[in-house]
This record gives C-alpha cells, structure tokens and sequence, in this order.
C-alpha cells in the first residue's frame, strides 16, 4: 500500500461491499471455506488477512441455535405410530433413495463452493483496485529509508507514520527534546494526514523538524504560515527576496544571469512537492537537521545571512535535482562533504562567508554543469585548483577569495572559455601567472591580490578586453609594465606592492573609465605621466613609496571633483610645488563590495627641499 489515504478508505469500501455477502451466507449456514477475512480495527486502522488454507475448510459460522461442535450429542428414542408394514419401503428402495440424496447433496455443495470461490475472487479484485494508487500520487523515498516491507500492515497511525521516516530520523525520535520528535508529534496531530500520499508525509515533517531544529516558532523574523494543519505547506512563509536573486543580484549585477530566470511563482510543483526552500535573512538559529535533505524534488536551497551553526551533511547527495545551493553568510563550519557531486544538475554553490574548512574535494570538480562557484572568506579552506577545472565549460564565476588556496594557478585554466570572474585573492597561491589566461576573452574580474606570485607580467594579458578590474596588488612580480594593460574597460587597476620597475606606460591616459590606480609601493621611475589629466572619473590615484622624479604635473589639477585620494609620499626626487586644486582633494569614495575603496582621503605627499606647496613652505 502506497499511501495511508488508502487504507482509510478501505473499512467503509470493505463493510459495503462484503458485509451483505457474509451475513447472506450466515444467514443460510453456509461456511467459505475457500476465503475467510478477519477485520479488527486498532486506531482507526485496519488490518485485514486473507487465508486459503486446508485447515479452513472445518470453518463455520456460529450459530447460537445448534450445539457446539464440542458438546456431548445424545441419542433419543422417539415414538411413531404403527403403521401396517405393507406400507414400509425396502431395505433396496431406501438404499437407492439414499444414494440419491448424497449424491444431490454433493451437487448442491460443489455448486456452493463455486459461488463461494467467484464471490472470493470478486472481492479479491476488488480490495486491489482499492490498493492501486491512483495517478498521480507518486511516492519519493529518499535513498536512507528502510528497505524492509512489513508483512503485516501497522496497527496503528504513529507505527504507520514511524516506517516511512529514514532510519537516522527514527534515531533522533528516541530523544523527545529533539525537533525530530517535536515534528512527529505535530503530524500525529494533523487531522488530514489520512489524505496525504507518502511523499507528502515526509515532506510535511522535514519542513517541520526544520522549523523547530532552527528555533522557528520563537527566533525566526517571519513565521507566518509555518505549523498550520489549514494552510498548505506550500503557503507557508517564503522570502520571495531571496538571495539568489535580490541580495547578491543587486551586489554584482549580471552575477546571476541566465540562472532561474524568470523567477519561479510558487516554491512548489502543480503535485505540491517543494522545489524551492527560501529562508535568507529571516533569523534561523541553530543547525540545518539532516531532514532537509529528505526534500529530494528541491531544485534552489538559499538559506544566507542567518545565524547558523552546524555543518552540511554527507545526505546532500540526495537532492539529485538540485540546481542551486546558496548559504552564505552563516557560521556554517565543517568540510564539504565529497557527496556533492553527486549533484549532478548543479550550477550554482554559494558558501561564501562561513567557516567552512578542511580539503576541497575533488569531486567537487566534476559538476560538469557548474557555472559558478563561490567558496570565498573561509579561512580555513585549503585545496588546489586543479588542471580539470579548465574543462568547467559553462563555468563562469570562480571566487574563493580568502581561504587558504595553495599552488600554481594551471595553464589549463584558459580553457574554461566561458570564465568571467576569476577571484582568489588572499590565499597562499604561487608560481606565474601564465600566457594562457589572455584566452580567457569574457574574463571580466581577475583578482589575485595577496598572494605569492611572482614572475613577469604577460603581454596576453592586454587581449582581455571585456575586463573591467585588474587587481594584482600584493604579490612579487617583477620587471616591466606591459603597455597592453591599457585596456579601454578598465575601472580598477591595482599593481602596488609588488617589485615592478620601469615607467609608468603614458598609455593608460587611454583609460576614460578608470576610477582607482594603485602603484605604490613598487620601484616605477621616470615621471608621472601628464596625460593622467584626461582621466576625469578617476577617484584614486596612488603612486607613493616609488622613485618618481620630475615635477607634479598641472594637468591633473583638472581631477579635483573627482579625486577623494592623492598619493605621492615616498618619491624623494620629487620637485616642484603642488598645484593648488590638489591640495583640497576631498572627494567621495564609492565602494562596491569588492576590494571597496583603499588609501585615506585627501592629498598626501612629502615636504621636502625639493617640494613644496600646500602650506608646505617652498
């Protein structure tokens, strides 16, 4: 039997159908011995048992006006009138008269049976047309339910209830403090949960064991609709601004396009059956219960910016169907457990902001189907990048921004043609940066500040031209800087703190939408570029800690409405006197959540000999 709406309907179905036929048959003495039902009923079930035995066939209806089989039978003499015996039959005739009578009597019995054996057949049929679920109802079973079938149906609702919960739900029931029991107990509760098919059995108490494992009726921001026996559980509380799309959507526009789009009405199918399960930002406290992961239909699980705890369970292979998982912002710890690729439909992991650690697992590399890919600011994350993840065809966005990622950033990375955000800043990589990664034509972000790399610059780099932010601050590189970096998109460029030398390329005057410039800290010489006075979006301008020489150009007095930071300090050769818009540089610094906006504010420079200006004295 599939579902328990099917065993409600079967008493009333069973008594209308084959109440008449029995009593019928009591009614004419007549046993079934081909077919005997028993029905009891224990809280509201019913258990029924067919048996076809020999040992039926001494079955009879009790009847209160015959002796009992047991009871001592007597002989008693009756007296009869005297008749003549002329009128007496023959011992011959009585003879044939009671061959006759048995063998009438053997007719009227096999006849019997046989309208005994169609009238069990006809019931038969009709206890599996009851039995056979109905299109439609479906049942889902999670791959960590018991596989053993009772012979025997449950005598009662919670027995019922209890052998379709997986075995490490049944575990947790044993603790009555548990929000596992607390669900139990609420389902029992459910005055319509005859009606549910299994599938909605298990989904009901997963919801609810969620909403209790995360302090739900007392913590949670909104809980309307949650726990009500009325009201659908696909009505229930939903927060429409979810991450996926409002959060992080408004953060990095574009970050999200082509990924669930348009915007889905309902977090279920036409069935009922969960898809969606949107909890940001709605004050969850506690641990995600291995329950969730019996929601199997989920496609989008986004749960960030909640005061979680706990870690993601080896059971996340179950959400097969699963397409985009996002929690963000949590204290989720732990390792990723190597399951997840058995997510095979995945596009989207967002477990940025928590304190993930341990190994990335390789088979996290296999989702084939990933387009991105965000992993950054846990600290304790440790892994590679390996040579496969040039074969992430539809891989996008790649951010594991502080972790604890080492060795070298592979050739065959420039083959993911489809990478548009390559963010690894603040990890332990090493090695150079190669030839390769100019491939990367939609690459739009790459930033590899903090890290150890070293070596020269690649000219490919200038084939980059969708790339609108280059940051490679921090880092050992040395040599020259490429006049190909000049690319026309550019709105951040940050080269400090590495060991470059040679000019500053008078090319990137070119840069019309630059509005940040870091290159302190490194050992440019020559002077600064006069051309910089075209560039009127820039906001920084950073180029201490050099061997610049030569005066301050005048031209870039002209930057005065948009600088907020001017910095020349640790440029001892150079000279001159400090035009005088640049002294009141106090613009204002307009972050975006992605390295936001560095250095202090206003102009900073050194009063020397050689320079003055500013209320230096010259």
């Amino acid at each position: 039997m599939s579902s328990l709406n099917y065993r409600s309907r079967l008493k009333p179905a069973i008594q209308f159908v084959l109440e008449p036929i029995l009593v019928r048959q009591a009614r004419a003495y007549t046993a079934m011995p081909q077919c005997v039902f028993l029905f009891w009923g224990e809280r509201d079930s019913l258990r029924w048992e067919y048996m076809t035995s020999a040992q039926s066939e001494n079955f009879e209806l009790a009847d209160t006006s015959t002796p009992q089989k047991d009871s001592i039978r007597l002989s008693v003499a009756t007296p009869v009138e005297e008749t003549s015996t002329m009128n007496l039959q023959t011992a011959q005739e009585l003879g044939d008269i009671r061959e006759q009578d048995a063998h009438d009597t053997e007719v009227r019995r096999r006849k019997e049976d046989q309208s005994n054996t169609e009238i069990c057949s006809t019931m038969v049929v009709l206890l599996i047309v009851f039995l056979i679920p109905r299109e439609g109802h479906t049942t889902v079973a999670p791959m960590d339910y018991a596989t053993t079938v009772p012979t025997m149906a449950p005598t009662s609702l919670e027995s019922f209830l209890l052998s379709l919960l997986p075995n490490h739900t049944m575990r947790e029931i044993e603790d009555k403090n548990s929000a596992q029991y607390t669900a139990f107990e609420w389902l029992i509760e459910d005055p319509f949960v005859y009606d549910y098919p299994d599938w909605r059995i298990l989904q009901r108490h997963a919801l609810m064991t969620i909403f209790y494992a995360t302090a739900g009726p007392t913590q949670w921001s909104n809980n309307k609709g949650w726990g009500s026996y009325d009201l659908h559980e696909c009505a229930w509380f939903q927060n429409q601004e979810f991450a996926l799309k409002s959060f992080v959507g408004k953060l990095y526009p574009g970050f999200l396009r082509g990924f669930l789009e348009p915007l889905p009405d309902s977090q279920c199918d036409k069935q009922g059956l969960y898809q969606h399960l949107w909890l940001d930002q709605n004050h969850l406290v506690g641990s995600l219960p291995e329950e969730l992961y019996s929601l199997t239909s989920l496609k989008t699980l986004s749960a960030g910016l909640n005061p979680l705890y706990g870690s993601l369970s080896s059971y996340i292979g179950q959400l097969t169907e699963l397409q985009g998982l996002v929690i963000f912002t949590t204290g989720l710890s732990g390792s990723i457990p190597k399951e997840i690729s058995k997510l095979s439909s995945l596009e989207f992991i967002g477990l940025n902001g928590n304190k993930l650690g341990g190994s990335i697992p390789d088979e996290l590399w296999q989702l084939s189907n990933l387009n991105t890919l965000a992993l950054g600011v846990n600290e304790k994350l440790q892994g590679t990048i390996p040579s496969s993840t040039g074969n992430l065809s539809n891989l996008r966005w790649l951010l594991m921004d502080d972790c604890d990622i080492s060795g070298s950033i592979p050739t065959e990375l420039g083959q993911a043609r489809s990478l548009e955000w390559l963010v690894m800043l603040g990890n332990q990589l090493s090695g150079t940066i190669s030839f390769e990664l100019g491939e990367l034509s939609k690459l739009e972000i790459l930033s590899l500040s903090f890290n150890l790399l070293q070596g020269t610059l690649p000219s490919q780099l200038g084939l980059l031209t969708s790339s609108y932010r280059l940051n490679l601050r921090y880092n050992f590189f040395t040599g020259t800087l490429p006049s190909e970096l000049g690319l026309p998109p550019l709105q951040r460029l940050g080269l400090e703190s590495n060991q470059l030398s040679g000019t500053i390329p008078s090319a990137f005057s070119s840069l019309s939408n630059l509005e940040y410039m870091a290159l302190g800290s490194n050992r440019f010489t020559g002077e600064i570029p006069s051309e910089f006075g075209i560039l009127t979006s820039l906001g920084q301008l950073s180029m201490e800690n050099n061997l610049l020489h030569g005066t301050v150009p005048v031209e870039l007095a002209s930057l005065q409405e948009s600088l907020y930071s001017f910095r020349i300090e640790g440029n001892s050769l150079l000279s001159g006197v400090i035009p005088e818009p640049l002294c009141t540089v106090n613009g204002t610094c307009i972050g975006d959540g992605l390295e936001s906006c560095e250095g202090s504010s206003g102009s900073s420079f050194d009063c020397t000999e050689l320079l003055c200006g500013c209320g230096c004295p010259c």
